[in-house]
């Protein structure tokens, strides 16, 4: 039976997609081909919408072809802050490796609303993007759960000690990714001299340029992976998913809709005390995340 030993647990839009796929070309590690299980979220009480895992057994057979890598994860950001993975996780897995990337929790929103409000705009939506950001982050408390950092790391680390959770900066990601994917590498064992290709720009934001074409995009990727990507072998497979990534980036427009002040003010204050917190656990200047 295999399991992995290390997990990549969020937060959403802070950059997992982008580590996820730096990981998964390190020749000692091996990550999942399903991206995102969310099993010990979502797929433990026999899967939903969000998870086609439905037990232990299919989330084992995600594993099935490890042949000797040193350090083996998924990548599942409703880890960090689902409140019964962390216990589910520690049940099966009491030894493991955590990694959380954190991002500006007010930017993180706003790019998270940004990504939900291109999906449903997909469909018939009358509703401009501010009223759309508006409306959530005064009806949604899962959006001010998710601004909230340190307490979930906290209630993480009364489950796992310290030395097993890696605390990374979206920050770091992208001024300096060699230095984080070494420090990284380090921490899962690896070979920390490996250099990974970083060509690519997973997960882009931004609108659709032209609503049609997006949903036709997307409407074949969701194709793709329901039906066809398991019969296909993996290198090709990954070519065939840098081919859709070109294209997707194409047909979103470069500039995003503007994030007003105003509303970034009022996310500031309700993260406020969390981030000083924060900012004290970690030893880090997180002052930019204030104003």
């Amino acid at each position: 039976m295999t399991l992995p030993n290390f997990l990549v647990i969020g937060a959403p839009k802070a950059g997992t997609t982008t580590l996820y796929h730096y990981l998964k070309q390190h020749p000692q590690i091996y990550m999942s081909s399903l991206k995102e299980p969310h099993f010990f979220s979502y797929g433990y009480d026999g899967g939903n919408e969000w998870s086609p895992i439905t037990n232990l057994e299919a989330y084992q057979a995600l594993f099935e072809d490890v042949s000797g890598e040193i350090a083996i994860g998924e990548a599942s950001t409703s880890y960090l802050f689902y409140p019964p993975a962390g216990q589910r996780i520690h049940y099966y897995l009491p030894k493991v490796k955590l990694i959380a990337i954190l991002r500006d929790p007010a930017e993180r929103v706003y790019s998270l609303l940004l990504m939900e409000y291109r999906n449903i705009s997909l469909k018939k939506n009358e509703m401009s993007f501010i009223d759309y950001f508006e409306r959530a982050i005064n009806q949604s408390p899962p959006i001010r759960r998710g601004g909230l950092y340190y307490k979930v790391i906290q209630e993480h680390l009364s489950l796992f000690s310290q030395d097993q959770l890696k605390i990374c900066l979206f920050e770091d990601l992208k001024k300096n990714p060699v230095l984080l994917q070494k420090e990284i590498f380090q921490f899962l064992g690896v070979d920390e001299n490996f250099q990974v290709s970083e060509s690519m720009i997973y997960n882009s934001g931004g609108v659709p340029k032209n609503k049609l074409i997006y949903q036709t995009i997307e409407k074949i990727r969701m194709k793709y992976n329901s039906s066809l990507k398991q019969l296909i072998p993996e290198g090709l497979s990954n070519q065939i998913y840098g081919i859709y990534l070109k294209i997707r980036n194409q047909t979103l427009a470069d500039e995003r809709p503007s994030f007003p002040q105003e509303m970034r003010q009022q996310l500031i204050d309700i993260f406020r005390d969390d981030i000083l917190r924060l900012q004290d656990f970690l030893q880090r200047d997180l002052s930019k995340w204030l104003v």
